[in-house]
């Protein structure tokens, strides 16, 4: 009984229990926070693929096409297929939320649309659109053995920003939808042989090779949206290619929804003579819009600087001289003076190599600003009498060329003597012989750019 008495041998196993206590505590403690991080890691992804999808559909916004869904559900659609959704919400296509979470354990996604600059966002955005999509998601969930430290609940947030950026000038942008019967919106003969100082050519739909074009210099691209064919050709056209682009955006769009595309002739309109000087016909009214205009060999005719309204009219350049001699350089060489062509109703336009045409846009518009930059702004209808050719190599066409809702043959054009800036942006867009095409010098807001989205947070 004295030996028992004076035994030691339970002593370390009791010295280790006490130790053990709170090292198990804290191992528990570290397999719980291990638990908030891998959550943490299922919230981030699910934060990042809602801000990259929500800023695609944002691009699609901004670019001006017909988009299906908004911002904020097709963020939210791409969140719940990573299964984070807020209760109540709608159920999404592939959603891999839970029909009902744990006690005490709620999520929560928000998405907002903001601007991003410098490092900081901020919403809502100013002025505008914004440029940038912010997917916020978190869960919620009781402290277990963390409530030792105090904490009741525990709150694990993530939060991603997706950018859009407008990296690249596009000289030639066909909108699209592609034609009924085949083929892209945007199609390239294999005679094209395009000059200029280089710049994207794009389809907000799809590309169609007739074989390989040739482009002189550096800096060009055949960009589209939806894909190309045929697939031998798309895969080597000689530039920088890419088929399966966010939309661009068409700076151009405000014109289809200007007040003066409404006029209608309230009597015969005007026919115009190929001879003398023309005077804008602005303001316009349903009394003083012009009609036809043909000119043909031996016929010389001289634009005034300013506007002009045609509805249902047609204007064919055949041949003869057609210029502007009051027309001035673009800034910063000169004041920018020039001409806009307006063609309401059912109206034409066509350009052929036997015409000497010398004509560029105002860098500022004196009867709309919408309209600066803008050489013709055709809102005629899309039927197929309505269709647009520019041929010749005598044809020096400067400034914007807006073709929204009809079909364009582009089969040549130089340089304009008063700017570097020629881009045309139509429904569809067929491309043959040379032709040139520049960014360069362009009033800004006439430019449609690329757009791009990458993760930023």
């Amino acid at each position: 009984m004295r030996s028992l008495l004076r035994s030691r041998r339970g002593s370390a196993a009791f010295a280790t229990v006490i130790v053990l206590i709170p090292l198990i505590g804290v191992v528990a403690l570290g397999a719980e926070a291990g638990s908030w991080y891998v959550t943490r890691q299922h919230a981030q992804n699910a934060a990042d693929a809602a801000a990259y999808s929500g800023a695609l559909r944002l691009a699609c916004d901004n670019a001006g096409v017909l988009c299906d869904t908004s911002v904020d559900y097709q963020a939210k659609e791409f969140a719940a297929q990573n299964g984070f959704c807020n209760t109540g919400d709608t159920a999404y296509p592939g959603t891999n939320c839970a029909p009902s979470l744990p006690t005490g354990i709620s999520r929560a996604v928000q998405i907002d649309i903001g601007s991003y600059s410098a490092g900081a966002f901020t919403t809502p955005p100013a002025g505008g659109g914004g440029n940038a999509v912010r997917a916020l998601v978190s869960q919620q969930q009781p402290a277990y053995l963390s409530a030792v430290l105090g904490l009741t609940t525990v709150n694990i947030p993530a939060q991603a920003i997706a950018l859009v950026e407008l990296p690249s000038k596009v000289c030639a942008l066909a909108l699209g939808p592609d034609p009924n019967g085949g083929g892209g919106a945007l199609k390239i003969a294999g005679n094209v042989s395009n000059n200029g100082t280089g710049c994207p050519i794009m389809s907000d739909a799809s590309v169609q090779f007739a074989s390989t074009a040739s482009f002189t210099g550096s800096g060009w691209a055949v960009l589209g949206v939806t894909g190309c064919s045929p697939a031998s050709t798309c895969a080597n056209p000689g530039v920088t290619y890419n088929y399966f682009m966010p939309y661009a955006n068409n700076p151009l769009s405000k014109l289809d929804s200007q007040s003066f595309n409404s006029l209608t002739s309230s009597g015969k309109p005007n026919d115009l003579a190929c001879s003398g000087t023309l005077t804008p016909n602005t303001p316009p009214s349903s009394t003083n819009l012009y009609r036809n205009l043909t000119c043909t060999t031996g016929n010389a005719v001289d634009f005034s600087p300013g506007t002009y309204f045609f509805y249902n009219g047609t204007i064919r350049f055949n041949g003869g001289t057609i210029t502007c001699s009051a027309c001035t350089p673009w800034p910063p060489a000169g004041t920018g003076l020039g001409v806009t062509l307006v063609l309401l109703g059912d109206s034409s336009i066509s350009i052929s190599g036997g015409a000497v045409v010398n004509l560029s846009a105002p860098y500022t518009n004196t009867f709309s600003s919408d309209l600066n930059g803008v050489l013709i702004d055709d809102q005629a209808p899309s039927k197929s009498s309505n269709q647009v050719t520019i041929n010749g190599g005598s044809v020096k066409l400067g400034g914007a060329m807006y073709f929204p809702h009809v079909d364009v043959t582009w089969n040549g054009a130089t340089q304009s003597t008063n700017t570097t800036c020629s881009q045309v942006i139509a429904k569809t867009l067929t491309m043959g012989g040379g032709g040139f095409l520049s960014t360069d010098g362009c009033n800004p807001v006439t430019v449609p750019y690329t757009q791009v989205v990458r993760l930023v947070q």
